[in-house]
């Protein structure tokens, strides 16, 4: 169990990301983006559209907000990640019900890794717990359907990404460590995607790659972007070399978006160094987070850009996120965009980007107001904000 719990804060704090190669026998168009001929700052790139305060009943306490999914009709699905609830609100943030339960039941989940809407839009939940489970829930009532142990590692080891495409595929994305032989000896693993059925079992095995920079296979540090896009198929990205691959329904890669240019922002962007052991932290491996991109998240914003996010967490625990912005053709935006300190990007619906907001702190009260959802649209209508997402216009 301590075991699990050490991966759980890995999942949250650790995730080392590194570019990978692919299969080089199919034929992809290759679109370079160019670097943004401007930098933006958050308030020239977005506008606030409206605050969310969540209404709960007065029996619960809200703790933190960890994740948000809207469903179809514009609820949310929120994880309290402090007391480790589900439950839903209207689109106005008032309290409608709890969905599931913790516990260590079938039917019930322990430590909530994340949220996604799957096929014919029911909600999947990732749990942790003894092992690694999914639980679904009908999209409709959000009652308990059935349950599906992590279909690539049930016991160790983490999904790094699922993917629910339109056309009614499901892919996957592992990180896999193997034993070397003895407890004190780890190989590290060959980092794949994978074609899952509806009961989340590998049906085939997509692409094995390794990090071309290093030539190395990939250690459990290490992860990848997988996300559906829009009209089917899904984006696989490989971080570290910044690269964005889109691969159609049938799994078949269509094209890559690629950058080389340097930046004092993609300086933070580097592999895992070989000179640190995964498997023994020590403060050397706090130094090395602090100063680098740890984390990704790419996401589709209409009506054809992407947002891909990225975070480093400093000495002392804060976390700093930056925001990417690029059209499908591989116009950029902005590189490095600054989030707010205490906003933090939950997800994006539509051309809706949800953040987090920290309660303000009262100091007469010595106490934190509740954490909000703040929604923003971006800002192509007046200022720097309107020349940037112009497109053609430098």
């Amino acid at each position: 169990m301590n075991n699990l719990k050490h991966w759980i804060a890995a999942v949250g704090t650790m995730v080392i990301l590194a570019g990978c190669g692919g299969d080089d026998t199919q034929s992809e168009g290759r679109v370079e983006i160019p670097a943004p001929a401007a930098d933006l700052a958050f308030d020239e790139a977005f506008v606030k559209d409206r605050d969310i305060h969540l209404q709960m009943p007065e029996d619960i306490v809200l703790g933190e907000i960890g994740s948000i999914v809207v469903d179809a009709k514009g609820n949310l699905i929120v994880l309290d990640s402090v007391q480790w609830r589900v439950f839903q609100t209207n689109a106005e943030g008032r309290y409608q019900m709890q969905i599931g339960a913790r516990g260590g039941a079938e039917s019930e989940y322990f430590y909530v890794v994340k949220m996604l809407l799957g096929l014919n839009r029911d909600l999947y939940i990732q749990s942790v717990g003894e092992s690694i489970k999914y639980l679904v829930f009908d999209r409709d009532s959000y009652k308990f359907k059935k349950a599906f142990p992590d279909p690539i590692f049930p016991t160790a080891g983490f999904i790094d990404r699922i993917a629910f495409t339109e056309g009614g595929n499901i892919y996957a994305s592992q990180v896999d460590v193997t034993d070397g032989g003895t407890s004190e000896i780890r190989e590290d693993g060959k980092h794949a995607l994978f074609r899952l059925n509806e009961n989340l079992n590998k049906i085939g095995t997509m692409y094995p790659v390794e990090d071309t920079r290093t030539a190395a296979a990939l250690n459990r540090f290490h992860n990848t972007i997988l996300t559906p896009r829009t009209g089917g198929g899904f984006y696989f990205m490989y971080p570290t070399i910044y690269e964005i691959h889109r691969y159609n329904d049938q799994g078949e890669l269509e094209q890559t978006l690629f950058s080389a240019y340097r930046s004092r922002h993609r300086d933070w962007i580097k592999p895992f160094p070989a000179s640190l052991d995964v498997n023994r932290w020590t403060p050397k491996h706090a130094e090395w987070v602090a100063e680098h991109i740890i984390r990704f998240q790419l996401y589709e914003c209409d009506p054809n850009l992407l947002v891909l996010v990225q975070c480093r967490r400093e000495i002392g625990g804060e976390l700093k996120y930056y925001l990417n912005l690029l059209y499908k053709d591989g116009y950029s935006v902005a590189d490095g965009i600054r989030v707010p300190t205490n906003h933090k990007l939950l997800t994006v619906n539509g051309h809706e980007l949800y953040f987090m907001v920290e309660g303000a702190f009262d100091e007469e009260t010595g106490e934190a107001g509740d954490p909000y959802v703040a929604v923003y649209r971006l800002n192509d209508r007046e200022g720097a904000g309107k020349v940037a997402f112009s497109r053609g216009i430098q």
